[in-house]
């Protein structure tokens, strides 16, 4: 990865410039990571319900929550 820092006056680094292409694999991954954080906290919500320590939401309740 080629990476280009941008600095101030002072030579405190201010911004990144990286290639296009890897910017959008970042993202990409970015993307997963999210979706895959938000799946284990969603699993983690149900085994909650399931053991009782929490009220189950209707479907309802769950549409208006998206």
């Amino acid at each position: 990865m080629q990476i280009q820092y941008i600095t101030n006056k002072k030579g405190h680094k201010t911004n990144v410039v990286i290639p296009y292409k890897e910017w959008e694999d970042l993202m990409k991954e970015m993307q997963k990571q999210r979706l895959l954080l938000g799946l284990k906290e969603a699993v983690s919500e149900v085994k909650t319900m399931i053991a009782g320590k929490k009220k189950m939401k209707t479907i309802g309740e769950l549409i208006d929550e998206l």
